[in-house]
């Protein structure tokens, strides 16, 4: 089990209540959901230059270790 810890960050009303409407009662998840998405986004340059130096789009095993579950 990962270890969490608890934080504080300031949203807008706006993001917040539609956070909160989304989340389904889980607050912390809905976020972490998110965190772990633009996570993603922001390794897909290194995704690519995997990619083009492998030659290889197909080895999701390898991409998983690397980068998560979510990624392959």
């Amino acid at each position: 089990m990962s270890t969490r810890t608890r934080t504080t960050v300031t949203l807008p009303d706006d993001l917040l209540a539609h956070a909160r409407a989304a989340a389904g009662g889980n607050l912390s998840a809905y976020i972490e959901h998110a965190l772990r998405a633009q996570q993603l986004r922001d390794a897909a340059p290194a995704v690519r230059a995997w990619r083009e130096r492998t030659a290889c789009d197909a080895d999701t095993e390898e991409l998983a270790d690397a980068f998560g579950e979510d990624v392959a």
